[in-house]
């Protein structure tokens, strides 16, 4: 059985293609709504946590005694206090167990965690890091990918971390050392061959700075312990991960553990994965009273980050445009900590190829252990760092052959039935269309370029892109129909503000005729909800909505017979609508939901659903299937470039995506909005600076981000659908990176040169005009 026969396929109906609004919209703007930053417990305590003030040392000493002594703090966690008999492990990680709950010899990063307290107050907390005395003595300094991969570069850590034990099946960790974290290569073809038949082989490296997810709500985590039973209260987007990773460190049953996810205000990846979940539950267990940890912004800027990336794209192609050849080098900084680099690295790496035909290919994609915060999963997951580059890099090849950027695309995107760089066989390929579609919404090709005036030039740009899935993955679901007409639906999706509860509850009233208001979706709560793997990669509506349709054509089924009973009828003559069980044809034959319930003695019908993944790549060749099902998404742009100045002005965005079926209008337009305005970012303002491995701007002041002021006077979104029963397709992240790209080749056909590192800054375009 393959993924296209697993995915669940659904029509418009009463519930699916409507513009519900989202459940908890009004409750979001107006402060009822309780996220993990209202969460309180009895006894509760605070905890603060001490971080390295340089990226690289080693700790000659520490010393908590006047800390410890101070009243008020309950508890101060070192890394001495893991040395204690029936203590838990000390270090933890999604792949690789390389990251400390607290730092023993050495520190990796600015920002490290040295030591926890607890404390009666928050005040008191903070106190209590100024008492700490830390003695360091600092070591080499390698932040940049150049200084780590040096022959003579300092280590990170000195030897390679072991891989966590039970890691996942998609992941294979090869290239381990030095610096090198892990590596992913794919190999297709001939490479040599393809270059000697090219006409031309055109050598660009692009770059991509390191970017903060900055979600409004910060981390947070409430731990406690009874007994040997841990409870965590998190911020959370993968809480049956965070489950997993605790109950390891702590050498607890997973039962053991429990993981209680409110409503989330953002993730964006950011809180994917065990983060401050191991420290926090540290704290508890010296504490022996509840912890809650709650982040500053400018801890969020030391927490995690998108992959900064070097990629460096060889292509060859023939005099008509065809492309022959890609080698692909790519380095992602992974900062101290290879948290999801291993798997990260492997979709940006093979993504690095393009939705294109390209028969002959080469990746070799590199995650780098540096002294910078741990990069981790961020909004795009490595393809926008590629399709900046590969998209990039179809304009310089279009400019040099004299061929049309759209044109020059056209004759090169993957058709269906034809097989990606990783060998498997594309289906539902609609890549073209998507192109022209985008193109003809900015009115391409006319006005490319175009002089408005002595200062001002115009300028328009294209691109599209292709984004894999988690792959293999699983999503479990109940669904339990009540004898007053309600339907309750267990889910571990998490709902961080994208409206994943409101679509979930669509797709399970669909089957049952129900109205979505009589639906409600628990919040994740490992000890009750089924297992979902993450709340990641565009994969709810399509996964988790899989799993629930599945589950509530099971409660439909067990209905339309206990009702057939009754009516001594066949189930199948019997349809459901407005609450009741009705014969087909005589709608005055029908029974309430209600009295089908009561005249049979049944309290409830339940049913379960599932959807599981088939997948992975020869961790030699690469090849294999790499994702469930392809994103595909394009974008157009038209800036306007002051040449006096350098500033660019997004004039007229474009961005249509893919959909197959939309289930909510309303929500997946704004998924698309919020995946322009983060692409907007990444191309123009966002970059994390740092000098010799200390980020100078961990703040919102220095740190610049879209605001209201920057939105386009054109903003336009299409989405992509089948006629009749169709596929669900993710599009939380579809339209983030070819955003990016469309704006960088509008701003290269407006001053009429390439600029190669992200973002495109004042400065970079002058120094492009005057290169």
């Amino acid at each position: 059985m393959n993924n296209e026969e697993i995915a669940v396929k659904v029509a418009r109906g009463e519930s699916i293609g409507r513009a519900v609004d989202m459940f908890e919209a009004r409750a979001r703007v107006d402060g009822t709504l309780n996220f993990a930053l209202n969460a309180e417990l009895p006894n509760m305590t605070f905890a603060r946590l001490l971080r390295s003030p340089t990226p690289h040392a080693r700790i000659n000493s520490i010393d908590v005694s006047q800390a410890e002594a101070m009243p008020g703090v309950v508890a101060v966690l070192t890394a001495a206090d893991f040395d204690r008999e029936g203590a838990p492990q000390r270090h933890y990680g999604a792949v690789i167990w390389d990251q400390p709950v607290v730092c023993g010899s050495k520190v990796r990063f600015a920002g490290d965690v040295v030591a926890a307290v607890a404390a009666e107050t928050e005040e008191i907390a903070a106190a209590a890091l100024l008492a700490i005395e830390v003695e360091y003595e600092d070591l080499p300094v390698v932040a940049e990918l150049d200084d780590a991969l040096a022959d003579d570069a300092a280590l990170v850590h000195d030897r390679p971390p072991p891989p966590r034990d039970r890691s996942y099946a998609d992941i294979k960790l090869v290239g381990r050392q030095g610096n090198i974290c892990t590596k992913f290569q794919l190999r297709k073809g001939d490479l040599d061959a393809g270059f000697a038949m090219a006409d031309h082989i055109v050598d660009t490296t692009y770059e991509s700075p390191a970017v903060q997810h900055v979600p409004m709500e910060p981390h947070v985590v409430l731990a406690s312990f009874e007994g040997k039973r841990l409870t965590l209260i998190s911020s959370t987007q993968s809480p049956y991960a965070v489950r997993d990773t605790v109950a390891e460190m702590f050498l607890l049953p997973s039962s053991s553990v429990r993981v209680i996810v409110p409503p989330l205000g953002g993730g964006y990846g950011a809180k994917t994965y065990a983060k401050f979940e191991p420290v926090t539950a540290a704290l508890a267990w010296k504490a022996r009273r509840p912890v809650k940890l709650v982040l500053s912004r400018e801890e969020e800027f030391l927490s995690i980050t998108k992959h900064a990336a070097r990629i460096r794209l060889r292509t060859g192609v023939m005099n008509d445009g065809t492309l022959v050849a890609r080698d692909v080098q790519v380095y992602f900084n992974a900062g101290a900590y290879a948290d999801i680099s291993p798997r990260l690295i492997k979709n940006g790496g093979y993504s690095c190829v393009g939705p294109y035909d390209i028969p002959h290919v080469r990746v070799d994609s590199y995650a780098v252990y540096t002294n910078r915060p741990p990069a981790g999963a961020y909004r795009g997951y490595g393809v926008s760092q590629a399709a900046w580059a590969y998209e990039q890099q179809m304009d310089e090849i279009a400019e040099l052959l004299g061929i049309d950027p759209v044109d020059l695309r056209r004759r090169n995107l993957l058709q269906e039935g034809e097989r990606f760089a990783t060998g498997e066989v594309m289906h539902g390929a609609r890549w073209t269309e998507l192109l022209e579609r985008s193109a003809a919404a900015i009115g391409w090709p006319e006005n490319r370029s175009v002089r408005v005036d002595d200062r001002r030039v115009k300028g328009k740009g294209i691109a599209v892109i292709l984004k894999a899935t988690i792959t293999p993955s699983t999503s479990n679901a109940s669904v339990r129909l009540d004898a007053d007409g309600s339907l309750q639906v267990l889910t571990s999706s998490v709902e961080m503000g994208q409206g994943a509860h409101t679509v979930l509850a669509q797709l399970a009233a669909e089957p049952l005729g129900l109205p979505v208001g009589a639906v409600n979706v628990t919040a994740p709560d490992t000890q009750y909800t089924p297992y979902d793997q993450t709340t990641s990669s565009s994969r709810t509506t399509r996964a988790m909505g899989g799993a629930v349709t599945h589950a509530a054509r099971t409660v439909r089924e067990r209905l339309l017979l206990l009702a057939g009973e009754l009516l001594e009828v066949d189930p199948h003559d019997l349809v459901i609508e407005d609450g009741a069980v009705a014969l087909r044809g005589a709608p005055d034959t029908r029974v309430s939901i209600a009295d089908v319930m009561y005249r049979t003695r049944t309290g409830s019908i339940s049913g379960d659903g599932e959807i599981k993944t088939v997948g992975g790549l020869d961790p030699e060749t690469g090849q294999g299937i790499a994702s469930d099902h392809w994103h595909q998404g394009a974008a157009g742009a038209e800036v306007e470039v002051d040449l006096g100045t350098g500033k660019v002005y997004v004039t007229h965005l474009h961005t249509i995506a893919y959909a197959g079926r939309v289930v909510n209008p309303k929500l997946a337009r704004l998924q698309m909005h919020g995946s322009m305005f983060f692409g907007m970012g990444h191309a123009l303002y966002e970059e994390m600076v740092f000098d010799d491995g200390i980020l100078t701007n961990p703040n919102l002041s220095d740190y610049s981000i879209v605001s209201m002021g920057d939105v386009p006077p054109v903003i336009e979104v299409e989405f992509l659908e089948d006629d009749g029963e169709a596929h669900l397709h993710g599009l939380g992240e579809t339209t983030l990176p070819p955003v990016i790209a469309a704006i960088g080749n509008a701003v290269r056909a407006a001053i009429g040169a390439p600029v190669t590192r992200l973002p495109i800054t004042p400065e970079r375009v002058l120094e492009a005009t005057t290169a």
